[in-house]
């Protein structure tokens, strides 16, 4: 029996001129575990939301087809009968928990359809037990790490027990460590339900499904068995999808399969080269200097040194809670009154501790992860003009154009920033960001929920501007990202400086802190 048949699918959103997802035909079998990727805006989470129900029941536009999820047809049946059937999973786990304690999270579904309290503890009981939370029965929501709570948000769907499983970039927000649980939680379940996952971490993804789906401009470009993933690996590669780059050598290697150490051997035998990132070496003293102390009450949170040099790209790394955000949004000036910073705040010879945030705000900025905090307006091209204007900045049009077309988004300029995909409202607040000018950039995962494509467009972008003399400071989880990007990489544990150095050097005992390194690294190391 297929989980889901779709029949001449097409949906176009209010206000867009063509469809955003068009599909002939598509089978997926009951117990099938299925990858679809794709760039941002592709059409993937478009697709998905064709399959668990939201279009058209929640989200209008112009449908057409069919769609049917375990026998039901989705256009006619309500979203109380399909969370039964499919349950979803999404990019950020705060968005979907709306109780005090894990166990009440989990049983908040099983409780709304109605089913007797033995049955819902059952169900709470076996949640738990299988997204490997049982532990955190008792927990709060507002203490748990990113992995926990994306756990948590597993578990609650579980309990509905439904038939098919969405997942839709469910690790984009975590740490590796987090990332890790959750993909184990995933590997336990392969076969046992009807998984989609959405994902842009391919080489994670691959041990646990049977399929491979690229979704290309709206349509279905690729559809492979996994084992014949190297057939597609040019496709992949030319549709924006990250795809490690031994992958990639193996088949030019002629591999039958990807093949990490035959590559490895490959290169150290001089029949493959892989290029090394360049690094600059900055000989000129710091532009910022910082050495911070942030406590809550009795509790000291960050006691940490950084530094800053004109035209550097530091990557800021580390487990989820390890005090990077904090330690950016103290330097800041954004921490509240709930927080006591002290220490010291150095630019270009001045100190700045006791400045305010608008004066700060004249060097540095920061973008944070919740970057849909920033977007104000209801179109993308007055997004980015919005802090030009308020600055009185004469010529503001020709500098909205440039960072339309830079980011590109100049398809979207007419369109509701809230209404486009997370990794294009990424790129609409990064553009907005960048528009205004300062001289010390502090981004909060800006790679975060970004497809490979974009991502490396970024650290281009980044790179350009150190080359103007900008300099960029970037909390991530994003390895390879930092490997390929990053002058130098600043490692956190438990509010300090564990680790500082050449990408080669840290990655050399990152792992212990929790930031695992890249392929492209081991391959070489």
């Amino acid at each position: 029996m297929y989980a889901v048949e779709i029949k001449g699918l097409s949906f176009s959103y209010l206000g867009s001129s063509k469809p955003s997802i068009t599909v002939d035909e598509l089978y997926i079998e009951e117990g099938e575990s299925v990858l679809v990727v794709g760039k941002s805006g592709s059409g993937k989470s478009t697709l998905v939301n064709c399959i668990n129900g939201v279009i058209p029941h929640m989200i209008s536009g112009e449908l057409r087809g069919e769609v049917v999820v375990m026998g039901n047809k989705v256009k006619e049946t309500p979203m109380s009968k399909l969370s039964t059937v499919v349950g979803t999973v999404l990019q950020d786990p705060e968005s979907q928990v709306v109780n005090y304690l894990v166990e009440e999270e989990v049983a908040f579904g099983p409780e709304n359809l109605g089913l007797p309290p033995e049955e819902v503890k059952e169900r709470v009981s076996e949640a738990l037990r299988i997204a490997g939370i049982e532990h955190l029965a008792k927990r709060e929501t507002t203490n748990l790490s990113g992995g926990e709570l994306q756990r948590t948000v597993l578990a609650s769907v579980l309990a509905m027990r439904p038939k098919v499983l969405i997942l839709d970039e469910p690790t984009s927000n975590i740490d590796p460590e987090g990332t890790n649980s959750v993909f184990a939680t995933l590997r336990e379940l392969k076969g046992k339900k009807t998984m989609i996952v959405v994902e842009h971490k391919v080489e994670r993804v691959l041990p646990f499904v049977d399929r491979v789906i690229l979704i290309d401009k709206g349509r279905i470009a690729l559809d492979l068995r996994k084992e014949e993933i190297i057939e597609g690996v040019e496709t992949l590669v030319e549709a924006g999808v990250e795809v490690p780059s031994y992958f990639v050598l193996s088949r030019k290697l002629k591999l039958p399969r990807p093949d990490f150490e035959a590559v490895k051997k490959g290169i150290k035998e001089g029949k493959i080269a892989l290029e090394t990132p360049k690094r600059k070496e900055i000989a000129d003293p710091p532009i910022m200097s910082a050495s911070i102390k942030v406590t809550a009450k009795d509790r000291e949170l960050v006691d940490a040194s950084i530094e800053v040099k004109r035209g550097e790209l530091v990557a800021l790394m580390g487990r989820n809670g390890a005090g990077k955000t904090t330690l950016l949004k103290a330097i800041a000036g954004l921490t509240g009154d709930e927080l006591k910073v002290t220490g010291s705040i150095v630019f270009e010879g001045e100190e700045l501790i006791r400045r305010p945030i608008w004066y700060r705000g004249k060097y540095f900025i920061y973008l944070p992860q919740s970057f849909d905090l920033i977007l104000v307006t209801t179109k993308v091209e007055d997004e980015i003009a919005f802090s030009l204007k308020k600055r009185g900045v004469k010529g503001f049009k020709q500098v909205v154009e440039r960072y339309l077309r830079e980011f590109g988004l100049e398809e979207y300029r007419k369109q509701d920033p809230m209404l486009l995909s997370m990794g294009q409202r990424r790129r609409v607040a990064m553009a907005s960001v960048l528009a205004s000018g300062v001289k010390v950039l502090f981004m909060d995962e800006p790679t975060s929920g970004q497809d490979f494509y974009n991502r490396m467009t970024l650290g281009k972008e980044l790179r350009e501007l150190t080359d103007k003399g900008y300099s960029i400071v970037v909390v991530t989880h994003d390895s390879r990202f930092a490997y390929e990007f990053a002058d130098r990489i600043v490692v956190m544990s438990e509010g300090k400086v564990v680790a500082n150095g050449k990408p080669e050097d840290v990655f050399k005992v990152s792992h212990k802190y929790g930031v695992e390194p890249p392929s492209d690294f081991l391959l070489r190391w």
